[in-house]
């Protein structure tokens, strides 16, 4: 028997790009999966086939299985039990048709980096009419362009009360409390640090694949687990896919030529650290199950079945606030719309200042390795020449010897030690940005791939405010009754509270962040010249010699 599946809300597709339109409930055969980037085909009751958005469907099994939904995952994962053996290759080509539908603009890139399932060529959304789209029980009115990050990731589903119903969440309720400085994401446990270190280079296949694997140990429970890179990719996937509206910063770049250098090793190793960190660190991100997982597990088969578990994880995208407690107090749209517009406004302000002091740090660490050292020898070498043309005053000296005063001696001698000692300022010119500007220009690239998860969430976060008035506008218009749209604004609250908690989970490390890496710079800074301060009073010392 064919695949089925069943239809979670309306999509009014464009059939000159080959889409389908589909009604909430109806029950279509699944032609392929395989289409790629999110989409399924399929064919309706009435023969008419075409592509669907695999986030608007659930799969169901076959009849004499009984007629229990799956719900599938809005972003693709593969179900093999092993890895793939080589983490240097690239995935897997998609189909011709997907291919072709490779180029997407910006916006519409998933939360996190994550694209979660729709790409498509740029086109214009097709609103539909408000009496073909309601219907009794379910507001259906789509609010938001169905490419958007919040369609895709089911949050125009959640907020209309349209998206499939979850039962518990393994990781139990998310509760967000009231504080001084606002709504924040409950503590439930304390926070712990990993610890990544024993680089070490393996293979499998008769030598034929080579990789790197860390020993990674939680602070929390000791446990030494070892991780390749792929894993904390896979950690990294998991993570961006189920918390929407939580800062997942992507991983440090993957990198193939050089990558068994020992400098690379250890830098990448220090990334992953930082990285791991900011992670176990989260309220929400720490405790829950799939890094516990990640961090403990050391038994095959049960890392295989955690694996499979996580990647067949229900609470997902939207879903992800069905397991979230806000405080009972319900909020004003119009503060939350300004709260929204402050935000906004900091982070491309913040994004742009980030973005300025890297490249002034930057080009101030090239000056370091190139102009400042050579201007320096530079000035040492000129020393040296001179204290050279010093040192043929070979004048008679009273015992008839040619050999030059002793004052004249001592001060060829210093000439050629200020010489030596601005050489070797050069080289500490040089040598320097490895202790204070190389960490904060990492710090800064850090800082600006967690900068990126913002402009999803903001988006998302809007289109959720811009559906709570339009729901409210069709209420005072009685073409919503009051509790529907009542229903729509508790959910919406969920949503803001949750944002609201993120940015003052963000705030909250940007403010701890800022301080040690400033801490961390002044102090290399004036360790730095103080050793040039004592080099140049060693220099100054030979000449006060020269009175004695």
């Amino acid at each position: 028997m064919a695949k089925q599946c069943r239809v979670l809300y309306d999509f009014s597709g464009e059939t000159d790009n080959g889409e389908l339109t589909i009604y909430e409930n109806e029950v279509l055969q699944i032609i392929r999966q395989d289409v790629g980037e999110g989409w399924w085909e399929a064919e309706n009751p009435s023969g008419q086939r075409g592509l669907v958005p695999e986030a608007y469907v659930e799969q169901m099994v076959e009849e004499n299985q009984g007629s229990k939904p799956i719900t599938t995952q809005q972003s693709t994962v593969s179900q093999d039990d092993e890895w793939d053996d080589d983490e240097w290759d690239e995935r897997a080509s998609q189909s011709s048709y997907d291919a072709q539908q490779q180029e997407v603009s910006s916006q519409d890139s998933g939360l996190n980096g994550n694209n979660y399932g729709l790409s498509a060529p740029n086109r214009q959304f097709k609103q539909r009419n408000s009496e073909a789209s309601a219907r009794s029980g379910t507001v259906k009115k789509n609010f938001a362009s169905r490419f958007s990050v919040f369609a895709k990731t089911g949050g125009e589903a959640y907020l209309l009360g349209g998206g499939p119903k979850k039962g518990a969440s393994p990781d139990g309720t998310i509760r967000i409390i009231e504080a001084e400085d606002g709504p924040r994401w409950e503590e439930t446990v304390g926070k712990y640090t990993c610890e990544i270190k024993n680089p070490k280079k393996e293979s499998k296949l008769k030598g034929i694949k080579s990789f790197i694997a860390y020993q990674v140990t939680p602070s929390n429970t000791g446990i030494r687990v070892s991780r390749r890179y792929k894993h904390f990719d896979w950690l990294y996937e998991r993570l961006a896919e189920k918390f929407t509206l939580v800062i997942v910063p992507p991983l440090p770049d993957k990198q193939v030529t050089g990558r068994y250098e020992e400098a690379f090793i250890e830098k990448r190793m220090d990334q992953l650290q930082r990285w791991m960190n900011r992670m176990t660190a989260h309220p929400v991100i720490g405790p829950s199950d799939v890094m516990i997982h990640f961090t403990s597990c050391t038994d095959e088969k049960l890392w295989k079945q955690g694996k499979r578990k996580a990647e067949k994880d229900e609470f997902l995208g939207a879903a992800f606030y069905q397991n979230i407690e806000p405080p009972a107090n319900n909020l004003d749209v119009a503060t939350i719309e300004r709260q929204h517009d402050t935000f906004t406004r900091f982070t491309k302000s913040f994004d742009s200042s980030v973005a300025v002091i890297q490249q002034v740090i930057h080009d101030y660490s090239k000056k370091h390795l190139g102009p400042f050292k050579r201007e320096y020898q530079k000035i040492g070498n000129s020393f040296t020449e001179l204290a050279t043309t010093f040192n043929l005053d070979n004048r008679p000296n009273p015992e008839g010897k040619d050999d030059p005063p002793q004052e004249s001696v001592q001060l060829t001698e210093a000439l050629n030690f200020t010489g030596k000692t601005y050489e070797e300022i050069g080289e500490l010119f040089y040598q320097q940005p490895k202790y204070d500007l190389h960490p904060f220009e990492d710090f800064l690239k850090e800082y600006g791939g967690m900068m990126s998860c913002f402009p999803d969430m903001i988006h998302f976060h809007k289109h959720t405010v811009q559906t709570v008035k339009e729901c409210q506008k069709q209420r005072e218009e009685q073409k919503m009754d009051f509790e529907e749209a009542e229903a729509v604004k508790k959910r919406a609250d969920v949503i803001s509270y949750a944002m609201m908690a993120e940015v003052n989970h963000f705030h909250r490390e940007r403010v701890e962040d800022f301080k040690w890496i400033m801490q961390v710079y002044l102090k290399e800074q004036i360790k730095f010249y103080k050793s040039l301060t004592i080099k140049l009073e060693e220099a100054l010392q030979k000449y006060d010699e020269l009175d004695r």
